[in-house]
């Protein structure tokens, strides 16, 4: 029997030296790939030459004569490190994912194809002015440069391409208008919002199902009024009357290209100058996003001509979101404005080819979109549209009566979005980079600024529309001509923030943000303010304990309070009242609640134990009255803040009980005692029966996802991190609701900077710069990342020099070369 033996080692081997040769072939592959930093290399597209110096996180410096050969400078490098990210973001804005992976790319073509962000794109570029177009053809024969050097065999193309059948076709200029069309469409998202809260409408009725949206101008005492409504509703239904509605919805788009977990914005404030040690104002920002790799956003510094900015960009679209200039600083978020409405058509019943516009029948416009589908047939779709857009119709979303999406994105024309951030790049001041703003179009923003003289304040700019009747994020009737449009609110009318005499500050995070009572009303998301009231104590804190710099400033990002949770976890267990009748798991489960701090550190047992309390509390208040389904689907709403609703209830319950108002209250009161024991049951099951184990980071994971075609699993490489912080914590990190408790969102970029040393900024971005498994920036941002020491982002000649870690020299190619 020795021959089994050495038989069976000799296969071991064997299989070992080829696993070896299959890494050491991958790691050639992987490798090939890397982009060329160091040298020079010869392009066409240039008229001088462009110095594109890396430092040791990999942040590309550009440098050049000119700014468009700083453009494609950028085009350049963006291609070098993230060119499958471009190539994976345009196919879905034009609706072509298909292609690459077959008919589970469908339903995001289908929606991209019906909202037609490709085909507008291109309008839109050939209206564009000479030179923002000039400015997208250098940034594009930057991409195609690098696209070249992999077809001729120079370079290597990224594994995401050579390992699937992705195209390596040409970068088109209205291809950065696509993709920036679809990040606006990404970062706005509310069509899911409105068809959910349309369906709690059917569920519970116009009146208790408000107690679930975002909280209108009546405020908390009406929201008391539908708590009432609620806890009267928890105590007529009984255990057996759970019914389901329809199943789960989510926007393909968005999911495909990392935005799905998008909650309102990041944050970002400004503290105004008399109150750092510099006497300058100092600006922190961060974007809350979905934990992908590479990270959705990339950092830049260019310089050429009169330009010279640095920040945030999102490979494929020529913009810096955050950043600064030599004299301006600027952070932009998504300012949570409701931008899409949805409208029920009335439909001629003789003729269903014609709906009525408000004033008469009219013929449906109508388009065939064919979408080419890998190893299957084309796919073909009908789109019908009106006045107000297209139907709904065969993407996934389709609705009993037919009903057309209004987007800002499909029905604004001739707004310059592209050019007024390019001027945005090149303000020299406040006040014109307020003038460029005032140009916006989408997607809506909130943004926080700061000159070299010391003005700062707060802007929302973009076009929001003018409603004559408030939409309240649920269909409404097409043909009703007061629920149209009526143009966008005036720039002036906006919301804003100007710091007086460097005194204060201005936040932008989770607050509503509300113009003068005389200016038009803004619609708005769920805004709990809860964030924004923790990051205004802690400025407090930190004004009143002497002046500031900018590491304090961001060392505020990392703050895991969460005060809302503890007023929560007062009520709950003051309404639960005496628990010695119930068992030794739900007074342990409470006794866990009572002595927790707040903080949702990654190590606090308190924190694990509160959310797993509130979501199967939620589930025992509200999947009687909605369904699971519908309830799931709430809860998979972005932007959604159930925490408000559970705790006015409780708030209302315990009120009654505290006035012995009858049996009122009664079934809340025994829900709250339910959850505690069924909560100790669930955590015992996820983490084990040693509560001392019960670290809220284990049940909290942080796991990056693949940003691109499925199959890659890149990202299979970074291990999941026991992560802390929560939705309403400013160190956001929101739990997905549909994969408990999955981190859905984190502030995966950082930006701080003190206007008195614009060139010395501080940035982090996890996981890191390139796209490349296996290259050293692939991951090396993480670490800095998860300690709060973030990198410097050096703009200075001086500086960048002295942090130079690599320099390529992009030399003009001989004509006809």
């Amino acid at each position: 029997m020795a021959w089994l033996g050495v038989a069976a080692a000799f296969l071991l081997l064997a299989f070992l030296a080829a696993l070896w040769i299959r890494n050491l072939g991958g790691d050639a592959v992987a490798q090939a790939a890397f982009p060329l930093t160091d040298g020079s290399a010869k392009v066409r597209g240039i008229a001088d030459v462009v110095w594109i110096d890396r430092d040791e996180q990999g942040i590309p410096h550009v440098a050049a004569a000119n700014e468009l050969d700083a453009f494609f400078g950028l085009g350049f490098v963006h291609a070098q490190d993230r060119l499958a990210q471009m190539l994976w973001s345009v196919r879905a804005a034009r609706g072509r994912t298909a292609e690459v992976v077959g008919p589970s790319g469908l339903p995001s073509d289908r929606l991209a194809r019906l909202l037609s962000l490709g085909r507008i794109a291109d309008e839109q570029f050939d209206r564009l002015d000479s030179a923002t177009r000039a400015v997208l053809e250098a940034y594009a024969a930057g991409v195609n440069a690098r696209i070249e050097r992999i077809r001729a065999g120079q370079v290597g193309a990224p594994l995401a391409i050579t390992g699937t059948p992705l195209p390596l076709e040409d970068w088109l200029a209205s291809d950065a208008l696509a993709v920036a069309k679809l990040h606006a469409w990404g970062v706005a998202g509310s069509l899911e919002v409105s068809l959910v809260l349309s369906d709690l409408i059917e569920r519970l009725g116009g009146f208790e199902a408000r107690l679930f949206f975002p909280e209108g101008p009546e405020g908390e005492g009406s929201r008391e009024i539908l708590a009432t409504a609620a806890v009267a509703r928890v105590d007529r239904l009984s255990s057996n009357s759970r019914r389901s509605s329809s199943g789960a919805l989510r926007d393909p788009l968005r999911r495909t290209i990392g935005l799905w977990g998008h909650p309102t914005g990041g944050s970002s404030w400004v503290l105004g100058g008399t109150h750092s040690a510099s006497g300058r104002p100092i600006l922190v920002a961060h974007a809350n996003l979905e934990p992908t790799a590479p990270a959705y956003y990339h950092v830049d510094h260019v310089r050429g001509g009169d330009l010279d900015v640095a920040g945030a960009t999102v490979p494929g679209i020529p913009v810096f979101w955050t950043g600064h200039n030599r004299r301006v600083a600027w952070a932009s978020t998504y300012a949570g404005a409701v931008t899409t409405d949805l409208y029920l058509e009335t439909l001629h019943p003789g003729d269903p080819s014609r709906y009525h516009d408000g004033k008469t029948w009219r013929p449906l416009a109508e388009r065939v979109e064919t979408i080419s589908v890998r190893n299957d047939d084309d796919a073909v779709m009908t789109v019908h549209s009106t006045i107000r857009g297209p139907l709904l119709r065969g993407v996934g979303f389709d609705r009993p009566a037919p009903t057309s999406v209004a987007w800002v994105g499909t029905q604004i024309r001739g707004v310059r979005s592209f050019a007024s951030m390019l001027a945005l790049a090149r303000a020299p001041d406040a006040t014109a980079l307020l003038a460029a703003l005032a140009n916006h179009g989408e997607p809506a923003l909130a943004v926080v600024y700061a000159d070299s003289e010391g003005a700062a304040g707060m802007q929302v700019a973009g076009w929001i529309p003018s409603r004559v009747l408030p939409a309240g994020l649920v269909p409404l009737p097409g043909r009703a001509r007061s629920y149209a449009w009526k143009g966008r609110i005036p720039f002036d009318a906006l919301p804003r923030k100007r710091l007086e005499n460097g005194k204060g500050w201005a936040v932008v995070a989770d607050n509503r943000i509300d113009a003068p009572k005389s200016a038009p009303r803004v619609e708005w998301l769920w805004r709990s303010g809860a964030r924004a009231r923790r990051i205004g104590e802690l400025l407090d804190h930190a004004v009143a304990a002497g002046p500031a710099d900018v590491r304090q400033m961001m060392a505020i990002q990392y703050d895991v309070d969460l005060e809302r949770a503890r007023m929560l976890v007062v009520e709950a267990l003051g309404l639960a009242g005496d628990l010695s009748g119930l068992g030794p798991e739900a007074i342990e489960l409470a006794a866990l609640l009572r002595d927790w701090d707040g903080q949702a550190t990654a190590n606090s047992v308190g924190a694990a134990s509160y959310h797993v309390f509130v979501t199967v509390l939620m589930e025992r208040l509200f999947a009687e009255q909605l369904g699971e389904d519908l309830l799931n689907r709430y809860l998979a709403l972005p932007q959604a803040d159930p925490g408000r609703a559970v705790s006015a209830v409780l708030r209302r319950a315990r009120g009654a009980a505290d006035r012995n108002v009858g049996d009122r209250g009664q079934s809340v009161r025994a829900a709250v005692r339910e959850s505690l024991g069924k909560s100790w049951r669930q955590m015992s099951f996820r983490l084990g029966a040693n509560h001392r184990k019960w670290h809220w980071g284990r049940l909290h994971p942080l796991q990056f996802r693949d940003f691109g075609p499925p199959g890659r699993e890149f990202a299979d490489g970074l291990e999941a991190i026991a992560y802390g912080g929560s939705a309403d914590t400013v160190n956001s990190a929101a739990p997905d609701m549909a994969a408990p408790y999955r981190v859905r969102v984190a502030p995966t970029f950082r930006f701080g900077v003190d206007i008195d040393a614009m060139d010395a900024a501080l940035v982090s971005l996890a996981p890191g710069q390139s796209e490349h498994p296996r290259h050293p920036h692939f991951r090396d941002g993480l670490s800095r990342w998860l300690d709060g020491q973030p990198a410097l982002l050096a703009t200075s000649s001086i500086l960048v020099e002295e942090g130079l870690a690599a320099r390529l020299v992009l030399e003009p190619a001989d004509p006809g070369s």
